[in-house]
């Protein structure tokens, strides 16, 4: 479904990722493990159409991302849950997930994934008519994953979704991650939290300073000896 290619990108030119290669087939949940700075949510940016990258290819489901803009990248099934989580605090739970089906026909369907956005998160419902900037972090949290969703996305992109939550909280969201990918969603997961995301994950890729640095099945990963010293601190 996604194929990048020799990719180079950076900011204003420092180079942020040195030529990286990643796959993701259609229904696979696949994350990308690092330390800060190795440039994990400059890989997700880069494949939104919000970085361009200085040289590299990114292809999804045979169509060339670097020749479109966001709002097209978006309506190719390519939602993006960022990092900080970026809901619209003055607005209400109910509201921030309306727009998450901006770019879409007003339907049936998106009345189903606003339920089920609510089934698989519960408190939004509690808190539907809540401003979203009032919520837990956690909350807030499970309110980024539930927007994306409206979105109806082909290939959802969770950018660090257990950073600054609650153990308990990180639980849950985890929970929902693995129900996302059993209604056959595709999932890109960039992730600090090496061990949930490799315990999560069918395949997994570790990425130190803008360079892969192992890549494979994500149990692989997990019992990797190099990986366990320098990601899961064993």
């Amino acid at each position: 479904m996604l194929t990048i290619k020799g990719l180079h990108c950076g900011y204003g030119g420092n180079s942020a990722i040195n030529g990286i290669d990643i796959t993701i087939a259609k229904g696979e949940l696949v994350t990308v493990i690092g330390p800060n700075g190795a440039g994990k949510s400059t890989l997700l940016r880069t494949i939104s159409g919000l970085l361009k990258p200085t040289s590299g290819s990114i292809i999804f489901d045979g169509q060339d991302l670097l020749a479109i803009q966001p709002d097209a990248i978006v309506r190719t099934g390519i939602i993006h849950v960022p990092e900080g989580r970026m809901v619209l605090g003055r607005m209400s739970v109910r509201e921030n997930l309306v727009l998450g089906a901006y770019a879409r026909v007003q339907d049936a369907k998106v009345k189903r994934d606003f339920e089920h956005a609510l089934a698989l998160f519960p408190i939004l419902e509690q808190r539907i008519d809540q401003q979203a900037g009032t919520l837990s972090g956690g909350e807030q949290q499970m309110l980024a994953i539930g927007r994306g969703l409206m979105g109806n996305p082909r290939l959802l992109m969770l950018d660090e979704p257990s950073l600054g939550i609650a153990p308990i909280i990180v639980e849950k969201i985890f929970a929902a991650i693995a129900d996302i990918q059993s209604r056959g969603v595709t999932m890109l997961l960039v992730e600090q939290n090496a061990a949930k995301a490799l315990a999560a994950a069918d395949r997994a890729y570790a990425l130190d300073l803008g360079r892969m640095t192992a890549s494979g099945p994500a149990s692989a990963l997990l019992n990797d000896p190099r990986v366990r010293q320098a990601y899961l601190g064993i």
